[in-house]
């Protein structure tokens, strides 16, 4: 995993990110929601525009969990 990947796990969430470096836009490359196994992340489907509002957040509903992998990029 590299520095700009994360994990997200939980319910009722929404979530935007905002890089260190003033001047620069985070934006979502992907996400995939997947699991653990054995201690091994295991990635389900891949995210489209419609969950990831075009790249500009993460959201796992409330009353639904989950485990989603997160991977960013930033821009000007």
């Amino acid at each position: 995993m590299s520095k700009d990947e994360f994990y997200v796990g939980g319910t009722g969430l929404v979530i935007t990110f905002k890089p260190k470096r003033s001047g620069l836009r985070a934006g979502i490359l992907n996400i995939y929601e997947g699991k653990f196994v054995n201690g091994k992340w295991q990635p389900g489907r891949r995210m489209n525009g419609d969950q990831d509002h075009q790249g500009r957040h993460l959201r796992i509903p409330q009353g639904e969990y989950g485990i989603q992998r997160v991977k960013l990029y930033t821009y000007q």
